[in-house]
């Protein structure tokens, strides 16, 4: 017989997440295992195969959990602005995307850990991070379409250069090469640049 959780079943799915989330922050996707988030989660290993059948599954939902937390962020911010010119969506998406709090470091370091499967291994976490960019892509390019009037291409081409460069910028915000002043900086005259 299983064992019952003690908190309701979103809750405790919740803590087993935030588990993963903690190891992939602090330790990379090589050390999450069934018996390191039960380890984390202070909950036995039996439970941890309730909500994840095997760690490809955790990472996956945990992924994907992070992806709308990170979406829904950013939209948040992009609807509290009054303008809603391309220039001002690509503000909001590089304020979210940009490690400058431990919320979006956390999640910068995840994001890492899951670009390197991504572009190893071909299993189900992988694949979800695959098309979480995939996603991302559509909507920041959906997002400038919309508000610009761009083609399609243009758009698209937009998005891509503007995620390339938070995502490189985010590293080298991470790895301390850049500051998050000068990452700023860099991202204010990208955006200056791509008004013309």
């Amino acid at each position: 017989m299983g064992e019952e959780p003690s908190a309701p079943e979103p809750e405790r799915r919740e803590e087993i997440l935030d588990a993963v989330d903690r190891i992939l922050g602090r330790d990379g996707a090589h050390a999450v295992t069934m018996r390191a988030v039960a380890a984390e989660a202070g909950v036995s290993l039996r439970l941890v195969q309730y909500y994840g059948k095997n760690k490809a599954q955790l990472m996956t939902a945990a992924l994907d959990r992070l992806a709308d937390r990170s979406v829904q962020r950013w939209r948040a911010r992009s609807a509290a602005r009054t303008e809603k010119r391309p220039e001002e969506e690509l503000k909001a998406f590089f304020d979210e995307a940009l490690p400058t709090d431990e919320a979006s470091r956390a999640f910068h370091r995840v994001g890492v850990s899951l670009e390197l499967l991504a572009i190893t291994r071909p299993d189900a976490a992988a694949t979800a991070y695959r098309d979480h960019l995939r996603a991302l892509v559509e909507h920041l390019s959906g997002t400038l379409d919309e508000n610009a009037g761009a083609e399609d291409q243009q758009a698209r081409r937009r998005a891509v250069e503007a995620i390339s460069l938070s995502h490189g910028l985010g590293t080298l915000v991470m790895a301390g090469v850049v500051t998050e002043h000068e990452a700023e900086d860099l991202v204010r005259d990208y955006l200056g640049r791509s008004r013309q």
